[in-house]
């Protein structure tokens, strides 16, 4: 199935479906015109919601690939006819409810992966605005896919990711998880996460106690039933977290906990 969404800035974006559960390239635009590249992975539940993956700074969406993160939210294996459980990342990520099944998106922010080219940086504080665009762009795109549920769009990212799955969680935007924040986006952690949780949205924080600015910028505002704070040893940073040998313990239940809650 061929067809074209239509959000405001991106009226010649396409998206091809692919049947099964593997991914199908999605190419879409950001508000000022830059093309950027993703990938979308089906659930095998109709009207599923959708895990939007957004990357860190210097890294790309094939650091998804590298971990389990995604078959394990798609969760095809309760499909199989023999009632088989299937083990992911060595067993570190537990058994997802056989009811449960998410659609994953992922992106590559500008001047990252596939979404080339774009102005060479070394610092993200000189790209801020522009990976804000990519990640309100990357939420609205995945919101005009067929078959998803268009109201529970569920933020995951890291670092800049992490930041960006809080500021750009708009429209549909259920939920975000932020793994290891640090505010380069110039958006307010802890105020914009007062006005998420001010909608009923729930939102997490994590980070590695040795990990600066990370800690200071979860521990911004006070935990509460919404706003939930898990913090790590060490000085893990971003996608390691989800590095399926480096995975902490209590990571995949805490993960499992949030979906759960932000598909409610």
């Amino acid at each position: 199935m061929t067809f074209t969404p239509r959000p405001a800035w991106t009226p010649s974006s396409t998206v091809t479906l692919a049947p099964g559960q593997y991914g199908t390239q999605v190419t879409f635009q950001s508000e000022d015109g830059q093309k950027l590249v993703g990938y979308f992975y089906p659930s095998w539940k109709p009207s599923a919601p959708v895990v939007i993956l957004m990357h860190e700074f210097g890294n790309s969406q094939a650091g998804w690939k590298e971990s389990a993160i995604i078959p394990w939210m798609q969760n095809w294996g309760a499909l199989a006819p023999s009632g088989k459980q299937y083990s992911y990342a060595g067993g570190r990520l537990p058994q997802m409810p056989k009811e449960l099944s998410f659609g994953v998106f992922t992106l590559d922010f500008r001047g990252h992966g596939e979404s080339i080219p774009a102005p060479y940086t070394t610092d993200p504080d000189q790209l801020a605005a522009e990976f804000l665009m990519d990640a309100r762009a990357a939420y609205a795109i995945a919101r005009t896919i067929p078959g998803v549920d268009s109201n529970h769009l569920i933020g995951i990212g890291t670092s800049i990711g992490a930041d960006a799955v809080v500021a750009a969680c708009g429209e549909g935007c259920s939920g975000a998880f932020s793994v290891s924040p640090v505010d380069w986006l110039k958006v307010d952690y802890g105020n914009t996460v007062r006005a998420l949780i001010a909608q009923g949205k729930p939102v997490r924080c994590m980070y590695a106690v040795n990990d600066p600015p990370s800690p200071q910028t979860c521990l911004s505002l006070t935990p509460n039933k919404l706003y939930k704070v898990y913090s790590f040893p060490g000085i893990k940073h971003g996608m390691t977290f989800f590095v399926p040998r480096k995975m902490e313990a209590e990571f995949g239940a805490n993960l499992l906990e949030f979906l759960q809650v932000a598909s409610l």
